[in-house]
């Protein structure tokens, strides 16, 4: 720093010109001192040794936009920010001026409020061997300083993607950054709907106003995303915008404002922007191109999480959906349950044969409600993914032998001729889940007999593949009813589409069975397609694979209900809160012979438990005090052997298999969905007693 040592009076070269003691300068103000310290362009300040500013150049002028009359009688050290700086003191003059040459750098403060990122160097000024003050020397290092912090700030909020935080933590980590560069006490992120024409402000901090959603017409947000590049824009530019009439300002009027759009694969999500109410200068077009770039970076993560977030509060409504839905599953079965469990009682009381008209006519509408409140609940557990399917190994021959004779009978009954072909290679026994198949042939099989009035419907069942370990079956289903129109084809399997808009009127039905059965097919690895023509009728086909089952165990003969039974003396726990459902079952149980005991809850239950012994327990699922899923774990877990191997057959409202979860430690023996066939109670009860 050679300029500088023409201060020390041991520097002979000028002193004959100018003043070399520091007193003398300042108070004869030596005007050769002052042009030579003018002509350099770094800012110059001269101070007494405790720091009080004495002179500064012109270039310490233009730098910090301050004059010797502003900053008269104040410290040099007034105009730093230290936390912000790498001193290793807090004051410059602290430092020892040999230690000049280090690389040290302050944040200042100019007049209008800028950040001016500064470096200096510090001489001292002698009177003989005397230290009388200090020239120090500034640099304006803000543009390498900003450029540093650009890098660091894009380094940083590309780190935000890896960290996986909340949308709600991202923003003000973002902020955090931007204050590396800029003033942000006037700042907002801005989320742009492009369906609505509007933005909302998950993040806005500002001193005179504050948005939560505004419209993008005519606004400077708006005006960034119809021209889709940062924009910035000082008190003129926005008047003459405004008189042009392409924005209508709201909120408090501003000095300056910059904006850049978050681009996500040429998708506007958001803008952020920076505004200042006093200084038009404070951001250049250095800053737009800056902002523009860490909007880029911002937009990626926020897109993300905006996604993110999307998806929970979606799952997060499914789940309450799908509560609502087993809720209600228990609330509208529970009554059906009690309808068809006291039309059951009637019929086994022999009524006249003019009662058993109006018996059947209110069990056929019985079990026709059940069956669409089965359609809806079964599309909201698909939809939720709540579906287990089951892998049992059963006689699948005996199975559909069973079903394709309900649906002979019931071609014949509407004068329809009924075609079943099995392939002679067809297996006796497969692993699967029966209860699903029976539901899909079921449905396809009831729309080929509903839509058929004249000539007949064939079943062919074949097998495609087999292995040492899996078999795949096709199904094919053909009948000569109404018939698809093409138009119709694309939409055939989504929910609540019918053929027509009359056909529910004319056949009845929710228009979910196809749409069920497709997903149950898919879910389960099969195929589902068919062909159709108007008039001419429909086959549908599918194709299921299935597990290759060992030799099946001879299963536990079962007596009849009808006549003498083989429960008769047994001894039944049921557990059950609704005094119909119990009134229902016990009517049963009784009928057979069986000693009943009843309690009302699961506390009950485990108390009468301790006090006899029984062959078997009914446990309803859903009661209050103690539900059944804990009656059942206390079972199981109790020291006493012959109490944790009763057997138990839950009753319930919903498939255990859609809710595996929380049954896999309970080790119920089987279960009956409510509303059950008395035929049905009695042989899983025949099959689990002691």
């Amino acid at each position: 720093m050679q300029e500088l040592n023409v201060l020390k009076s041991s520097d002979k070269t000028r002193e004959g010109n100018c003043s070399n003691s520091f007193d003398d300068f300042s108070e004869k103000n030596d005007l050769c001192l002052k042009d030579y310290f003018d002509s350099i362009s770094s800012a110059v300040a001269i101070t007494t040794i405790e720091g009080i500013a004495m002179f500064i150049n012109k270039a310490f002028t233009q730098l910090f936009g301050l004059t010797l009359q502003d900053i008269y009688g104040k410290t040099i050290d007034a105009l730093l920010e230290p936390q912000k700086t790498n001193l290793k003191s807090d004051s410059i003059l602290k430092l020892n001026p040999d230690y000049s040459n280090e690389n040290i750098y302050t944040v200042n403060q100019s007049r209008t409020g800028n950040k001016i990122y500064v470096s200096y160097m510090m001489q001292g000024l002698y009177s003989g061997d005397n230290l009388t003050g200090y020239v120090i020397m500034f640099h304006d290092i803000s543009t390498q300083i900003k450029k540093y912090n650009f890098l660091d700030i894009l380094f940083n909020v590309s780190k935000l993607a890896i960290n996986q935080l909340d949308l709600k933590d991202i923003y003000p980590l973002i902020v955090k950054e931007l204050g590396k560069i800029w003033d942000t006490s006037n700042f907002f992120i801005a989320i742009y709907s492009k369906e609505e024409q509007k933005v909302s402000f998950p993040f806005f901090i500002d001193e005179k106003d504050r948005f939560e959603e505004v419209s993008t017409y005519k606004t400077a947000t708006g005006y960034v995303i119809k021209k889709n590049q940062p924009v910035l824009l000082k008190e003129n530019d926005l008047k003459e915008l405004e008189d042009a009439g392409e924005l209508d300002l709201i909120g408090a009027p501003c000095k300056v404002w910059m904006g850049a759009p978050m681009s996500v694969k040429d998708d506007i999500i958001g803008v952020i922007c920076l505004q200042d109410y006093q200084n038009e200068d404070k951001f250049s077009m250095d800053d737009l191109n800056m902002l523009g770039f860490i909007a880029n970076h911002a937009a990626s993560i926020i897109y993300r999480e905006i996604l993110i977030s999307a998806q929970k509060k979606i799952e997060k409504n499914a789940q309450s959906k799908h509560l609502f839905m087993s809720t209600m599953s228990h609330e509208i079965r529970t009554p059906l349950n009690e309808i068809l469990g006291i039309i059951n009682q009637l019929i086994q009381t022999h009524p006249r044969e003019d009662q058993m008209e109006f018996i059947k006519a209110i069990k056929f509408s019985g079990n026709h409600l059940l069956m669409l409140v089965n359609d809806i609940l079964d599309l909201n557990k698909i939809e939720s993914e709540k579906i287990v399917f089951e892998h049992i190994a059963f006689d699948i021959a005996s199975f559909l032998d069973d079903i394709i004779k309900i649906y002979s009978l019931r071609s014949i009954e509407k004068n329809l001729t009924f075609e079943f072909i099995k392939d002679p290679k067809f297996p006796k026994e497969v692993i699967g889940d029966p209860i699903r198949l029976n539901q899909i042939l079921s449905n396809i099989l009831s729309n080929a007999l509903k839509f058929t009035s004249k000539g007949g419907i064939k079943v062919a069942i074949n097998v495609i593949q087999q292995t040492d370990k899996q078999i795949k079956l096709e199904f094919m289903i053909s009948d000569t009813g109404i018939g698809i129109p093409k138009e119709k084809h694309a939409t055939i399997f989504e929910s609540y589409t019918q053929v027509s808009s009359d056909t529910t009127r004319q056949f009845g039905g929710t228009g979910l069975g196809l749409t069920i059965s497709k997903n149950l097919i898919d879910l389960q690895g099969g195929t589902l397609s068919f062909t159709s023509e108007p008039g001419i009728g429909t086959t549908f086909v599918f194709a299921l694979p299935f597990g290759v089952a060992e030799k099946l165990s001879e299963p536990k003969k079962i007596e009849s209900t009808e006549g003498s039974s083989s429960l008769e003396g047994k001894k039944i726990l049921v557990a059950e809160d609704n005094k119909v459902n119990f009134f229902v079952v016990n009517k049963f149980l009784t009928g057979w012979g069986i000693k009943v005991t009843h309690a009302e809850n699961g506390q009950l239950a485990l108390d009468k438990l301790e006090e006899e012994e029984f062959d078997l327990i009914l446990m309803d699922l859903q009661m209050p005090v103690m539900d059944g899923i804990e009656a059942s774990r206390n079972i199981r877990n109790s020291e006493d052997k012959q109490l944790s191997s009763t057997p138990i057959i839950a009753l319930t409202a919903a498939l255990i298999s859609d809710n595996q979860e929380k049954f896999t430690d309970l080790h119920i023996n089987d279960y009956i969905l409510k509303p059950f066939k008395p035929q049905d109670l009695f042989e899983r009860i025949a099959k689990h007693i002691r």
